[in-house]
């Protein structure tokens, strides 16, 4: 099973990994219906991949912010802290969790990213740089001091277990390189 790893606890920069607390499912019911699923797979032996933000060049936060939110702005601060992943990274950590077979991955959780953290405005700054992204500007930010940060993640534990790494180190590389 692959989720999305909001389920995490950790606030306004904090690191977190594998093993750190998730958000009560009773008084976080979106979230928890993530959290009671991953906890049904892993209870039947299987394996769950906690996915970071996906994106391809049209798809992700950088296309929508970018293409829809020129003259709204955007919702959050632009220090945010936001950990991404790339549609094809994923797959390949799906590949190497399958590969790794159940005697290492059975009732695991792994958390999957590019393990290079950036924030709202790094994001944009980062698709502003191809030219699929060349006639648009920055976006102003909504966010104030007082909104939460994010977190950090840490999937380093995971990427070990599953012999795995990201083919796209981070976000800015992959705008640089595909442009």
């Amino acid at each position: 099973m692959f989720s999305f790893s909001v389920t995490y606890e950790g606030i306004d920069g904090e690191t977190v990994n594998e093993m750190s607390s998730t958000l009560d499912p009773t008084t976080n019911p979106r979230q928890g219906r993530l959290i009671n699923a991953e906890r049904e797979v892993i209870s039947l032996g299987g394996c769950v991949l906690r996915l970071a933000g996906l994106y391809t060049l049209d798809r992700g936060a950088h296309n929508y912010w970018l293409e829809k939110c020129q003259e709204s702005g955007i919702q959050g601060r632009e220090d945010g802290i936001v950990n991404l992943l790339h549609y094809d990274d994923a797959a390949s950590a799906v590949l190497a969790a399958l590969l790794v077979g159940p005697s290492v991955n059975a009732k695991q959780t792994y958390l999957i990213s590019d393990g290079n953290p950036t924030t709202r405005k790094g994001i944009c700054e980062s698709a502003l740089k191809h030219k699929r992204y060349e006639k648009f500007t920055l976006p102003s930010f909504l966010g104030s001091s007082e909104d939460l940060r994010g977190k950090v993640y840490d999937g380093s534990k995971s990427n070990e277990e599953l012999k795995w790494k990201p083919t796209y180190s981070s976000f800015d590389e992959f705008m640089t390189s595909s442009a």
